[in-house]
């Protein structure tokens, strides 16, 4: 940094200001703050890069052994050796996806609610004690969330619930028949309780930030609250709602203690929510520890792989999804 003179353009009838002692930044050096922000981000992008690729690397036996029936077979028959085992993930693929789906539209429903109550219906005393304790929900460990599954939730869908769902017009053929304690729906409902703190700190906010201008324009036009809410507070923060449901859907994806617990751990081609079943991040869990030492490892290993790409690909689609949004948004 060098002291220099800098001259100030004046009008052509003022003569010029020149300004003594002004200090011109440099660009040329960096100071030890930007080399340490340079240095760090760099090793984070190369630890990135170091996990993601040795995944890839150890998955490749699998792939090469398997090939695309790795991901379109069903079944996992590990052998000792004298014959190929054969081992396929769209079982669990499936499972991931359909606790997920189910998990995230039960979170969403209940926790826009959720944040339209706290923001526009309860007392003001109360918003921040139910909004800190909803998002307490999230302190608690997923295997306290498992244990309260099964002692809790899964004598009601046994006994109760899933029978109910069964009874339904086409019910039996939809959702299945309730036969073991343990079922993706009942993964997916406690699943939707762990997402639900990520989805209602997100939405809160968002809807919060919608102009309260806006709010008192529709309800003096004649709008009730319902209305108001509906048609013009849902719609104004539709993007950053959008946000909320992909960043919960991203936790959904890759919980394992919970879904490990409720789902039955069942390596079966069924597509009911009241049969059991298992995802691919609780699959991982559940077998690694067998598969020490096996050809299972590279095949757990692209499972892994399979599971990031599904987030990663979900990641990207969110995010185009919610700049068409906000194109749409500013244009209108």
């Amino acid at each position: 940094m060098a002291d220099a003179t800098t001259t100030i353009t004046a009008p052509a009838d003022q003569p010029a200001v020149r300004v003594e002692g002004r200090k011109c930044p440099s660009t040329r050096s960096r100071g030890p703050y930007e080399w340490t922000l340079i240095v760090l981000s760099t090793l984070f992008a190369a630890i990135a890069f170091w996990f993601v690729g040795s995944i890839f690397f150890k998955s490749l036996p699998a792939f090469h052994q398997q090939g695309l029936s790795l991901i379109t077979g069903v079944g996992w028959n590990p052998t000792d050796g004298t014959a190929p085992s054969q081992y396929g993930l769209l079982t669990m693929i499936i499972g991931t996806v359909e606790t997920s789906a189910i998990a995230i539209i039960f979170a969403v429903i209940i926790g826009t609610g959720t944040s339209l109550a706290i923001n526009f219906f309860l007392p003001a005393r109360l918003r921040t004690v139910v909004a800190t304790m909803v998002e307490l929900l999230a302190a608690i460990p997923s295997v306290v969330y498992g244990i309260w599954g099964i002692l809790v939730l899964a004598p009601w869908v046994l006994n109760t619930f899933g029978p109910w769902l069964s009874s339904l017009p086409g019910g039996t053929a939809v959702f299945g028949t309730t036969l073991a304690g343990k079922s993706l729906l009942l993964a997916a409902i406690v699943l939707a309780v762990m997402i639900l703190p990520t989805y209602v700190a997100i939405s809160r906010e968002v809807i919060g930030a919608v102009p309260h201008e806006l709010v008192e324009a529709s309800l003096s036009l004649g709008a009730t609250k319902w209305q108001t809410l509906w048609r013009t507070v849902l719609p104004t923060g539709r993007i950053g709602l959008f946000g909320a449901t992909s960043l919960a859907l991203g936790r959904a994806f890759g919980e394992t203690i919970a879904v490990s617990l409720l789902a039955g751990g069942v390596v079966q081609t069924n597509y009911h929510p009241l049969a059991e079943g298992t995802s691919l991040a609780a699959f991982i869990a559940n077998q690694f520890g067998e598969a020490q030492g096996s050809d299972q490892i590279p095949a757990l290993f692209a499972a892994g792989l399979v599971l990031m790409l599904m987030s990663f690909a979900m990641s990207i689609l969110s995010t185009r999804l919610v700049a068409r949004q906000r194109k749409a948004a500013m244009a209108s």
